[in-house]
């Protein structure tokens, strides 16, 4: 397993990485439309926009490569923008996407663990995302 991590992040085996922008809902990830009397899905101009302005963002910080198996955590600042209420569950695969459209995981399938949870102040991003090596003995 080969990771790419500065000094400290080699140490600790953790890239920590901070979002600017609220995820889509993955509720809202792809549009609908029936054509030929078949209904079909492409991803929505908003998601798309989105994944790719965050995964520019992302590159553009360096903050290192984790191959193979990983753990996510996720923290996302709570009524970010809005009172609308969301699901925590639906900015999970999003932020996923946008981090290996950014290179920093090779495949969201490898993510051993995922969590994610409100935070009441993140100090100004929408995301705050920790993403560790998983150990081979916690992969049982």
């Amino acid at each position: 397993m080969t990771t790419h991590l500065s000094a400290a992040e080699e140490r600790t085996g953790m890239v920590r990485i901070e979002i600017s922008q609220m995820p889509p809902s993955a509720n809202a990830m792809r549009s609908h439309f029936i054509a030929g009397g078949k209904v079909q899905s492409v991803k929505s101009k908003p998601y798309a926009a989105w994944k790719d302005a965050t995964a520019w963002e992302i590159a553009a910080a360096r903050p290192g490569k984790i191959a193979g198996p990983y753990r996510l955590y996720i923290a996302v600042q709570r009524d970010w923008r809005s009172k609308r209420a969301r699901d925590i569950d639906n900015i999970i695969k999003p932020t996923s996407d946008a981090l290996v459209a950014a290179g920093v995981v090779s495949d969201d399938s490898l993510a051993e663990e995922v969590n994610a949870k409100w935070a009441d102040n993140l100090g100004g991003p929408a995301v705050v995302v920790l993403i560790c090596r998983a150990e081979e003995q916690m992969a049982a």
